[in-house]
């Protein structure tokens, strides 16, 4: 039993380091195991997380999940022009016949 409560110790200090290391000095704020943490944390962790992801990450789209809080800016990023050739071809309209 004793071995079990061990483990299971180990396990929670392990996740909640890495949980740490992403919200405080991860360089990616969508590291796939740091979002997946995050997904199953009660929701003031996760907002607490995302505010902090949004410190320091101003600039970048919001993570996974985070987006439910706000704090990111959601207008779309604008598109770019199309490229030659990627237009979309003219359609001509015939001619309607008067009677």
């Amino acid at each position: 039993m004793r071995r079990l409560l061990r483990l299971i110790a180990i396990l929670v200090v392990l996740f909640g380091g890495y949980w740490a290391y992403y919200v405080f000095a991860a360089a990616n704020p969508n590291d796939p195991l740091g979002v997946e943490i995050t997904r199953y944390l009660p929701r003031d962790m996760r907002a607490f997380a995302c505010r902090k992801l949004q410190e320091r990450f101003v600039e970048g789209p919001a993570p996974e999940g985070c987006l439910e809080f706000g704090l990111w800016n959601q207008t779309p990023a604008a598109s770019e022009p199309p490229l030659p050739g990627d237009e979309a071809p003219a359609v001509d309209t015939p001619a309607t016949a008067a009677p």
